[in-house]
């Protein structure tokens, strides 16, 4: 509803054609006869309230020419009375909640309906100061605590919900007081590359960190637009026309966000630059690494049927929220964090191929349990929480409760090495802290070596003063087809093998998982769901220390391996490499690995 009313808005202004004017007032009146703007939870406080509150606000600023002076009167006081209680809530919860949630769409799409109703009011209502002051004064927070890298820790479907707000509030103020956050915020600089490269190599879906609501959810042809138009960015332009010509249909008929893409017209048309000339995708890196979330994606081409790998290790929320939050928290006793959208999965990976996945995520998910993602277990665990939809900030509580030691810069993930030479990318990140502090976990890092994409090998290290039954999780589309202790998948008309070498005996078991949950309280009964082929790989007995290789190879490009206790080793394309585990440096606590690369010449990498 509050997002119809500007689109039909615009279309009058720009047609004067009586209908669209007609059907504005029809939308109009029926919000104005709305008691209540929300249903069910946090009702006219929260995102139905400010979507309608946005919309009105630009509905009734562009029609006034057009409204008798009683229309103009009753939706000015409508627009006055709900901003009152937003802007009275927002104070009197300031500390928790979404008034200081500066990292989350709640925030930023409340905040931006509420800057609206400022502006339509000015002149009007002396408190309008107030709603545009109080909005200025949170998104100049916000935008100074977003990661400069343009990463998004809620994933790529809310960057494209939630994260579109930060460029409409952006574009608001920016019409409105030339204030521009466009040349003052790196995040704005370099967000679009984040949703760039979460793309599959078909460009239609994205790879689906977090809650996503399906594969579709992602794209907003307006930002891409946006970016372009600011920032004469035609790598932008390219994927804006790509959506707009040749996705937007199948976005709008397979998304489950709503209102969805096509209602964002309205952005489209004040965004779009026509002048923009386009950029060829294929001229970009194929890889890229986005430091606060750890954040690796691989690509063998900019072709549409490409092989896309991703991977992630960080803090939770980012580097710069875990540590900015927790200053903000000790210093001011604002509660920042909420981090239900950012799923437990660090050092979990996600590849395709063209139009198809190999791994599957979990989707959206208020449930979380440990094997939801392809993450490294210890006992069946990966966070002291499970079967809660924030599995950090629910551990963290956990253990604060139970008077367990605490520390925020050990309880994160790191990317301990990533290096990048012609074809050969190599990763290293380490996530021990978050694990259960009983268990007493010394080291549980993933290395990640590839040439190309051509294969790919993960190199997991567990290591404790205790013995552990270790698990590496494996989560797909499809249930693997066992050949000995090969796993094979069908993959784009070829076949993905999928093998796991140890030092120590292991055993495999294959399960089916399904995930369902509501989506939002406004509406309990649509749900998501997604069905998740589990194959785990688990220590046959417990162990102190166990170093396992993940070896990744495609039937259309042979590779031959051999394995040997601690050595891998791999024969593709006339290059031979070979990866090496050492032994626990006791002055770093940390074990190292080599790897060996010859082709030409004989190279040598430390990870």
């Amino acid at each position: 509803m509050g997002i119809a009313i500007p689109n039909l808005a615009l279309a009058y202004c720009l047609s004067r054609d009586e209908e669209y004017l007609h059907q504005a007032k029809r939308f109009i009146r029926t919000v104005l006869s709305y008691e209540k703007w929300g249903n069910a939870h946090l009702v006219n406080v929260d995102l139905s309230a400010s979507w309608i509150l946005f919309g009105l606000s630009l509905g009734y600023d562009w029609l006034k020419p057009w409204l008798s002076p009683e229309e103009q009167s009753k939706i000015s006081a409508k627009i006055r009375h709900h901003a009152q209680i937003m802007l009275d809530y927002r104070r009197e919860t300031y500390g928790k909640g979404w008034s200081t949630n500066f990292y989350q769409n709640h925030n930023w799409i409340n905040m931006t309906g509420l800057a609206a109703a400022g502006y339509a009011l000015q002149g009007e209502d002396e408190t309008a100061a107030q709603y545009i002051q109080e909005a200025k004064e949170d998104f100049a927070r916000v935008f100074a605590l977003m990661p400069e890298d343009g990463s998004n820790y809620e994933g790529a479907t809310y960057w494209r919900y939630g994260g579109m707000w930060l460029f409409v509030y952006a574009h608001l103020l920016k019409v409105q007081e030339g204030e521009d956050w466009f040349q003052k915020s790196e995040y704005l600089k370099n967000t679009f590359y984040y949703r760039l490269y979460q793309s599959c190599a078909d460009l239609k879906r994205q790879l689906n960190y977090g809650d996503c609501h399906d594969r579709y959810s992602s794209h907003t042809a307006c930002v891409y637009y946006k970016v372009a138009a600011e920032y004469g960015d035609g790598y932008a332009q390219k994927l804006g026309n790509l959506v707009v010509d040749e996705f937007l249909m199948e976005e709008a008929q397979n998304s489950k966000v709503k209102p969805g893409i096509l209602p964002e017209a309205v952005f489209e048309f004040l965004w779009y630059a026509p002048d923009v000339p386009e950029k060829d995708l294929s001229n970009l890196p194929l890889v890229r690494y986005f430091d606060d979330l750890g954040l690796l994606t691989v690509r063998s081409s900019w072709e549409r049927d490409a092989k896309v790998l991703t991977i992630k290790c960080s803090p939770p929320g980012g580097i710069k929220q875990w540590r900015e939050g927790w200053k903000i928290q000790n210093e001011e006793g604002i509660e920042l964090f909420s981090l239900s959208h950012h799923h437990p999965d660090n050092l979990s990976y996600i590849f395709t191929r063209g139009s198809d996945y190999f791994t599957c995520e979990d989707g959206y998910n208020r449930n979380l349990m440990p094997d939801n993602h392809n993450v490294l277990l210890v006992d069946g665990l990966y966070t002291d929480a499970v079967d809660v939809n924030d599995a950090y900030m629910s551990s963290v509580r956990q253990r604060l409760v139970a008077g367990e030691p605490f520390c925020p810069e050990q309880y994160a993930g790191r990317v301990t090495k990533f290096q990048t030479e012609g074809s050969l990318v190599l990763y290293r990140g380490e996530t021990v802290g978050v694990y259960p502090a009983k268990q007493e976990m010394q080291e549980v890092s993933r290395a990640l070596i590839t040439d190309g994409l051509r294969f790919w090998v993960f190199v997991d290290l567990l290591r404790s003063t205790q013995s552990h039954t270790y698990s590496l999780i494996c989560n797909t589309d499809r249930r693997a087809q066992l050949d000995g202790q090969t796993a094979v998948y069908p993959l784009m008309g070829e076949e993905l093998s999928y093998h796991v070498y140890s030092d120590r005996p292991v055993c495999q078991k294959q399960y089916q998982q399904q995930v369902e949950s509501v989506m939002t309280t406004q509406e309990q009964d649509k749900k998501c769901r997604t069905e998740i082929q589990t194959l785990a790989t688990c220590s046959s007995a417990p162990e102190k220390e166990q170093v396992f290789f993940e070896c990744f190879t495609f039937s259309d490009d042979p590779v031959k391996v051999q394995h040997k206790g601690r050595s891998l080793f791999l024969e593709c394309g006339g290059c031979s490499y070979e990866v090496k585990v050492g032994y626990c440096d006791s002055a770093s606590n940390t074990t190292p690995i080599q790897v060996v690369c010859q082709s030409k010449t004989k190279q040598e990498y430390s990870l």
